[in-house]
């Protein structure tokens, strides 16, 4: 599996807002994709279409790590290039 690991600061003090702002994200990208996620801890984990990510966060930061199967390696980098707006629209 490919994976793809990202971590940025989010500058927010309520881990609430952190979490609206989390489930915001995953309910666009399941809209978008198909696929679920849930809630695992402080983690949301979100599938679809064989791949599998995990966005979780602390007091400071927001991380990501998505893992692609073969069939969608060569989506990688605009994945990246996605996943990089995702966190400037919901997390800056």
């Amino acid at each position: 599996m490919t994976e793809i690991s990202m971590k940025r600061k989010h500058g927010f003090d309520d881990a609430n807002d952190v979490r609206s702002r989390i489930e915001g994200l995953a309910d666009k990208v399941s809209d978008r994709l198909g696929g679920t996620w849930s809630w695992e801890g402080d983690e949301v984990v979100c599938a679809s279409r064989g791949a599998k990510a995990r966005v979780g966060y602390d007091a400071e930061s927001i991380s990501i790590d998505v893992s692609l199967p073969l069939m969608l390696r060569p989506l990688r980098g605009k994945l990246e290039v996605k996943i990089e707006e995702y966190f400037d629209r919901y997390f800056s």
